[in-house]
Order: structure tokens, then sequence, then C-alpha cells
């Protein structure tokens, strides 16, 4: 009878050990959740706005933004070939990716609006301290002759390597985006490829 005793204490004491770990365990999961901790990735933020005037009514800038959305190897100096992948999304695929300096990346679309005259896409294959980038384009009429380009630049850097290179950066990609609007500028007013694209297309050839 002893041992029966024992035997059955032995197993209420592993009960209430049980217990009292699964309610410790669930108290420190509330306190831990009321305090609002939570495991944060250092990042910082870059937005980096340009625009320029096209001489081009907004419906014929549109045709390059939009619909020839997978066609920037035309007039992009920075982009040697691309191609259209994905689902189709009105005009366009979902998905475009280019062969560029920094090497092959994959651009997302978040948004495409005709009416809007607006496009937006997020970066695949950037460098790893780029935690994400978009670029959003709009196109704003400014009356038959003439539209306005807005090119808008956001990028989450993280990281101890993203905060050291964030002022090169910065100054990298605005040059990138003001070569880029230009480069579209030209290619909307003349049907031609900008200079620019055009001594990059024989410099690739070189090679």
């Amino acid at each position: 009878m002893a041992g029966c005793s024992n035997s059955k204490q032995l197993i209420q004491n592993t009960k209430m050990k049980k217990r009292i770990s699964i309610s410790a365990v669930a108290f420190i999961a509330i306190a831990f959740s009321s305090l609002g901790i939570k495991a944060q990735t250092p990042k910082i933020n870059l937005l980096i706005k340009k625009e320029i005037l096209i001489d081009a009514g907004v419906e014929k800038a549109w045709q390059v933004l939009g619909p020839q959305f997978t066609d920037a190897y035309k007039w992009a100096s920075t982009v040697s070939t691309s191609e259209g992948q994905g689902e189709k999304i009105g005009d366009i695929y979902s998905e475009r990716v280019c062969t560029t300096p920094m090497g092959t990346l994959k651009e997302k679309v978040l948004e495409y609006s005709a009416d809007n005259h607006l496009l937006s896409y997020s970066f695949e294959g950037m460098p790893k301290m780029v935690r994400f980038a978009k670029n959003t384009w709009q196109l704003i009429s400014i009356d038959s002759n003439q539209t306005k380009l807005s090119l808008v630049m956001e990028i989450k850097i993280g990281g101890f390597m993203g905060k050291m290179m964030k002022p090169m950066m910065k100054g990298k990609m605005a040059k990138m985006m003001n070569h880029t609007i230009e480069e579209f500028k030209y290619y909307v007013e003349t049907g031609q490829p900008h200079p620019r694209k055009l001594k990059a297309i024989h410099k690739s050839k070189k090679y």
C-alpha cells in the first residue's frame, strides 16, 4: 500500500510540475507580448525623387512607360536586356527581368494604372544590404504637348554596411535616376535612343 501511495504522489508531483512549467511559459509569452518586444531588423530608409518635363503628350509618354514596360532595353543605358515574365496585367507582364551593371534584376509590378498613368514595381537581386527597393513612375499631363514625369525611388537598407554606405548609395542612385529620366524623355520625344544608350550599346559589342 505504501508503494502504491508513493506512486500516486509521484504522478501528482509530475503533473504539478508540468502545470507550473506551462504556466511559466504562458506568463513569459504574455509579458513579452504586452511589452511589445519584437525582433527588430535595423534599417535605414532612403527616398529619392526626380522630375522632368517631356515635350510630348501624356498618352505618347505612357505608351513607353506602360504598354512597352518590358522594352526598357531599347532606351535605358543601364539595361542591356529586358523581358517580361509572370502573368499578364492588362497590357503588360507582372514581372520584368533586366540585365544591368548590378547583375540580373527582377522587377515585380506592384501597381499599374493606365487611367492615372502610374507604374510601381519592386526589385529583387539587389545587394544584400538592400532589404527592399521600389520605383514609382507617374506621368502628369501639363497640356496636349507637355507632360511631367515623376520618378520616386524608395530603398530600405539594413545592417552595419548599409548604414556606412548610405551616402554613397544615395549619390549613385540619384545620378542613375537623372540619367534614366533623361533617356526616357529623349526616347519619347524623338523615338530614338539617347546618345548615352548608343554609347552603352557600342561598348557592349566590344566584349
